[in-house]
């Protein structure tokens, strides 16, 4: 075997195990269940309470907002044992709230109400709305 023939094997060797990789980091995120349709109503009427709960309580809405979606992804099967497994959305969320915008205003706030709400539109599917059709988003 000549070198020409041992790198190409060993370009094939590496595209395969990106491949692999990618695979498992795909299956780890389709993993998650879909909720049960009596879960998906107990949470969108939570997040429709905690929206509007924003506008008077902004902080209490968002610690409220972090405890809702950390139980709707344990629920859903996310194991978030360590800081790779958390979503991005989630640390995006949190990293918002403690940041100087979030702990002297609202906008940090409201962008961390963004990322929570990606989480449980994600988790809800799209199809499931606040019966309230003509709301005004927070975000």
């Amino acid at each position: 075997m000549n070198l020409s023939q041992t790198v190409v094997i060993l370009i094939v060797a590496i595209v395969i195990l990106a491949l692999i990789g990618l695979g498992v980091a795909l299956s780890r995120r389709s993993r998650l269940r879909a909720l049960p349709p009596e879960s998906q109503d107990r949470y969108s009427r939570s997040w429709q309470a905690l929206e509007t709960r924003f506008i008077d309580d902004p902080s209490g809405a968002v610690q409220e907002a972090d405890r809702v979606v950390v139980m709707m992804l344990g629920e859903r099967g996310a194991t978030m044992h360590d800081g790779r497994s958390v979503p991005e959305d989630l640390r995006r969320a949190r990293a918002a709230a403690s940041s100087d915008e979030g702990r002297q205003g609202t906008e940090g706030m409201r962008k961390a109400m963004v990322h929570y709400k990606r989480i449980v539109e994600d988790a809800l599917g799209g199809a499931k709305k606040p019966s309230e059709t003509s709301r005004r988003e927070v975000a």
